[in-house]
């Protein structure tokens, strides 16, 4: 139950933990598709709580990969697509994960679900390395990539370091100003169809 009160934290909703529990929420997957409009304006919640919760369940939807098709069966693409990952001091060698879809889920959809599981506060954000040391959330918008086109593959192993908020820098923060001060040095970032990330200086 502390991954819902975790869940409900997050988006500032804890103060409704015990109505939710009292109303038969036993995991995320009841925010989806048992709690009503109804049950919502019957446990009290705001018009502002109620925006809050849509947001929820927008991510909740996220990190949860759809389990059928439009047909209804289950997704050819999810049947063997599993990633292991592990972090400092984790009590097992290997965790896995094992209902994503590599063609529609995001690295950032891999970020929340990692965090949801491991039950981090929202203070708290996760950086991804490959079993090389290639870091592979670095740079936001290739975050926004699928899975499969940042080339993970099913079967290998992702390694996660928590860290507060405040010590990630995101690209956003850096200057967008070409320095001029009698260099001949540009930074940038060049993603590879063959490769991950790579980072150059001409």
């Amino acid at each position: 139950m502390a991954a819902i009160y975790n869940l409900l934290k997050g988006h500032r909703l804890e103060g409704h933990y015990r109505k939710f529990l009292d109303l038969g929420v036993k995991d995320e997957r009841d925010f989806l598709d048992s709690v009503t409009e109804e049950n919502l304006t019957e446990l009290g919640l705001t018009q502002v709580e109620k925006n809050r919760f849509l947001e929820m369940k927008k991510k909740i939807k996220r990190f949860r990969a759809p389990e059928q098709s439009a047909a209804g069966s289950v997704q050819k693409s999810m049947e063997t697509f599993s990633i292991l990952y592990t972090y400092p001091k984790c009590p097992t060698q290997r965790k896995s994960i094992t209902d994503m879809d590599p063609a529609q889920n995001t690295i950032e959809d891999l970020m929340l679900r990692i965090c949801h599981l491991e039950r981090v506060d929202r203070s708290i954000g996760v950086c991804l390395y490959t079993v090389d040391g290639m870091p592979l959330t670095d740079d936001p918008f290739f975050n926004t990539w699928s899975l499969q086109d940042r080339h993970i593959k099913s079967g290998d192993v992702i390694y996660a370091i928590f860290t507060p908020n405040k010590n990630l820098i995101g690209t956003n923060t850096v200057p967008r100003d070409i320095e001029t001060q009698e260099t001949d040095t540009i930074r940038c970032h060049i993603m590879l169809k063959v490769s991950l990330l790579y980072t150059y200086s001409l």
